[in-house]
């Protein structure tokens, strides 16, 4: 975790317009491992596996007004998005 907290601040320094922060860095970490793993990411009907889910959506709580409130925010197929085009996704639905 040290090394993602320093990766934030200086993702922070170099630029003003977002402001990123250790959920934008762990969603999209977690939208890349899900697609990668979507082989296993499907639903269980009538006692068998089926993995016909062509989108995979990764949801994150976000907080709200300095954390007196957390909202649910998902996105789908988030791996396609840059870091800095997560980051303005979730920001735009909070």
């Amino acid at each position: 975790m040290t090394k993602a907290i320093e990766y934030v601040k200086e993702l922070n320094s170099q630029q003003t317009e977002i402001h990123y922060t250790l959920t934008h860095i762990l969603g999209h970490a977690l939208a890349w491992g899900a697609y990668k793993m979507r082989r296993d990411i499907g639903r269980i009907s009538w006692g068998f596996f089926r993995s016909q889910s062509k989108r995979v959506g990764v949801t994150c709580l976000v907080e709200v007004d300095g954390g007196s409130d957390l909202v649910p925010c998902t996105l789908f197929n988030a791996h396609e998005l840059s870091l800095k085009d997560f980051a303005i996704e979730i920001n735009k639905k909070i």
